[in-house]
C-alpha cells in the first residue's frame, strides 16, 4: 500500500475482520472459502424451472434462511481458527488498514480473513504482511502478499460497489 506502488482505489469502510499469525509468508493458507456469490446462479435456476411460482419463492425463502444459518456456523467456526479479531477500516485491492488489540510489527505475516458481508456471507482472505503502524491515526497498514484470483475479485467488486454507493449519495 506504499504511495509508489499502489494503483488501486481504497475506500474507508468498517468491516469485520479475523487474523492469525504465520510463522512465514511461504506457510500454507487455512481458509478456503467460496467468496463468489451463487446468487444469481440460484435465481437464475428458480426463474427457469416448471414449477409453480409460490412453490419457487418458498423454496428461494428457504435458501435466504440457510445462508443465514450458514453465516452464523462459519462466522463460529473462523474465531477458533483465527484467533485476533481486527477491524479494518480502508481497503483497497492492495491491502487494508486495520486496528486491533493485538499488537503488531513490521514484517509480521498475518492470514487475515475479512467478512464483506454477513447477509449473505461474503468473506475474502489473504495472506500479507505489517508494513508499519500509522502516526497519525494508528492503524496498522498490512499488504496483501498472496491473494487468490477469487478473493481479489471479491475484494474489487466491494470496492467499486462502495464507490459506486458514495457517489450516489453525493448527487443526493
Amino acid at each position: 500500500m506504499s504511495e509508489e506502488k499502489r494503483t488501486f482505489s481504497r475506500i474507508p469502510v468498517r468491516l469485520k475482520g479475523y487474523a492469525r499469525t504465520m510463522q512465514s509468508i511461504d506457510s500454507s493458507q487455512i481458509f478456503s472459502g467460496d467468496v463468489i456469490s451463487e446468487t444469481s446462479c440460484r435465481d437464475e435456476l428458480f426463474r427457469n424451472s416448471k414449477l409453480p411460482e409460490d412453490l419457487t419463492n418458498f423454496l428461494a425463502e428457504m435458501d435466504r434462511k440457510l445462508d443465514r444459518v450458514l453465516s452464523l456456523m462459519s462466522q463460529e467456526h473462523l474465531r477458533t481458527e483465527f484467533p485476533l479479531d481486527v477491524e479494518i477500516l480502508e481497503l483497497s485491492a492492495a491491502g487494508v488498514k486495520i486496528r486491533s488489540t493485538q499488537p503488531f510489527h513490521p514484517d509480521d505475516s498475518l492470514e487475515l480473513v475479512l467478512l464483506l458481508s454477513h447477509v449473505p456471507v461474503r468473506m475474502a482472505s489473504s495472506k500479507g504482511r505489517i508494513l508499519g503502524i500509522d502516526d497519525d491515526t494508528g492503524l496498522y497498514r498490512f499488504e496483501f502478499v498472496d491473494t487468490r484470483g477469487s478473493d481479489m475479485e471479491a475484494i474489487v467488486q466491494f470496492v467499486f460497489q462502495q464507490q459506486r454507493e458514495q457517489i450516489r449519495n453525493a448527487k443526493m
